[in-house]
């Protein structure tokens, strides 16, 4: 199969969409560096995920998802974030899911 997409949507508390975009460009800087292919983060305007903000990650493929992915549960500075935002409440988790890409 071909690249693989993975999402994770996240709903900001109110008030907190700023503070969580923020965090979550620090995240996507570090996944980008563990070997993250591609990082799109976007918020929905209208539907189902209207306020909710997304990562979308790109892979090439399942096995480049699997290895990134361990190498970032090893990872010292995503440690340091994960401690670093441990009791940050400020979003609530909504969904994450991984797609195979089988046309462009």
């Amino acid at each position: 199969m071909g690249r693989v997409i993975e999402m994770t949507v996240w709903k900001a508390h109110p008030g907190k969409m700023k503070e969580m975009l923020a965090i979550m460009a620090e995240t996507r800087t570090l996944f980008l560096a563990a070997g993250v292919s591609e990082i799109t983060i976007v918020v929905g305007a209208a539907g189902k995920d209207v306020g909710n903000a997304t990562m979308i990650q790109t892979f090439k493929g399942l096995a480049d998802n699997g290895a990134v992915n361990e190498a970032l549960n090893d990872n010292a500075a995503m440690k340091a974030h994960q401690k670093k935002y441990a009791d940050t409440n400020i979003a609530n988790f909504i969904s994450h899911d991984i797609y195979e890409v089988i046309s462009e």
